[in-house]
């Protein structure tokens, strides 16, 4: 279940939701607006082995 970052175009309010279908419909917490976009967000991962930051294994020892 994917957490999405949404902007409100009625009262601005930023907010992030837990979505458990694609299908349902996503009210502004502030207003209950539903004219509400989905706002791209960044991928992050964290690895306790790295520190470079690098989550695709580089490095990592295996050969």
């Amino acid at each position: 279940m994917p957490i999405f970052e949404y902007k409100c175009q009625g009262c601005g309010q930023e907010f992030s939701k837990l979505v458990f279908k694609l299908s349902e419909e996503i009210k502004c917490p502030e207003c209950g607006a539903t004219d509400v976009k989905k706002k791209i967000s960044a991928f992050s991962s964290s690895s306790e082995n790295s520190s470079s930051g690098s989550s695709c294994g580089a490095g990592s020892g295996f050969t």
